[in-house]
């Protein structure tokens, strides 16, 4: 009997030590994980940092006006480009006030009556 005591506390002495050898180097894994991802964290706020810094240069008014003016060009409006709100219909003409909707048999054109009503909504006056 106390062979097979023996035997057991060896065998459970052995898993411990197997169990603490695994533990030990999984945290050596995940430590460096964790090195790794404080890393990427690192990273991530330099390249923040460096484009909050080039959002508020190319933000300036004055980088604007230049980049258009330059890379779209763009300038300012002349008199003849200013149209005021009553002029509107000369330069572009005449607002265009309701589509009309060719009326089709609902049997013919395969609708349901639920079309049918709705195509009556969108035709009526408002």
């Amino acid at each position: 009997m106390s062979r097979k005591v023996f035997f057991f506390g060896l065998l459970v002495a052995g898993l411990l030590i197997f169990s603490l050898y695994r533990a030990k180097y999984g945290a050596k894994d995940t430590a460096a994980e964790l090195m790794a991802v404080e890393a990427q964290i690192e990273e991530a706020q330099r390249e923040k940092a460096l484009l909050e810094t080039e959002l508020a240069h190319m933000s300036r008014r004055d980088w604007i006006e230049e980049y258009a003016r330059k890379e779209l060009g763009m300038a300012p409006p002349k008199p003849g480009q200013m149209a005021n709100e009553g002029d509107l219909d000369e330069v572009v003409g005449p607002p265009v006030t309701t589509l009309k909707v060719m009326s089709v048999s609902g049997e013919a054109a395969g609708k349901t009556d639920a079309d049918q009503e709705a195509g009556a909504v969108a035709e009526a006056p408002r």
